[in-house]
């Protein structure tokens, strides 16, 4: 309530629009948390909304822009939830447009590469799309890793290149299965 009222009283001042979009945010986890998903989908749209108007007032403001991506991937997941597969396919490809245009503009930003790698791991496990766009997204994670632990700088928290091995190879498995049965 105190941030919508002080978004309200000044709409340019950008700070305030931000932590607005955050708590919409932050409402939206708590209602997942408690199984209302219809809810918690209209906070994340509702930050989303803002996240948007900021990014697209200044596309130079990395911050505005990473949320903008995170904003999506929350409408993502909570879409995943309610069975809406293809619409949160949408919001994943929305968030990896905006965080390959970031890592992009600074390779050297782990987080940004990181980012990257996170939406493709989430379009590759999407069952609305065909096997080998989950396959080029599954590689293209693993590469973003694989150059990130190369340079030194992939933490062991976030060594996921096992997993999207183990993705790939589940893929690879499916064909082979199917293969055999035809």
């Amino acid at each position: 309530d105190i941030a919508q009222a002080l978004a309200a009283r000044d709409p340019g001042n950008t700070q305030w629009q931000r932590d607005l979009s955050v708590s919409h945010d932050r409402i939206g986890d708590v209602l997942v948390a408690q199984g209302d998903l219809p809810a918690a989908l209209a906070a994340f749209r509702a930050g989303l909304d803002i996240a948007q108007a900021l990014a697209a007032r200044d596309p130079g403001n990395t911050q505005w822009q990473r949320d903008l991506s995170v904003s999506h991937d929350r409408i993502g997941d909570a879409l995943v939830a309610q069975g809406d597969l293809p619409a949160a396919l949408a919001a994943f490809r929305a968030s990896l447009d905006v965080r390959q245009v970031l890592a992009a503009r600074d390779p050297g930003n782990a987080q940004w590469q990181l980012d990257v790698a996170v939406s493709c791991s989430r379009l590759g496990t999407s069952g609305e799309l065909a096997r080998e766009s989950r396959r080029t997204h599954l590689l293209d994670g693993r590469d973003v890793l694989d150059r990130l632990h190369r340079s030194g700088r992939l933490s062991p928290n976030q060594d996921w290149r096992a997993w999207f091995a183990a993705r790939l190879l589940e893929l690879d498995d499916a064909d082979e299965q199917r293969t055999g049965m035809a």
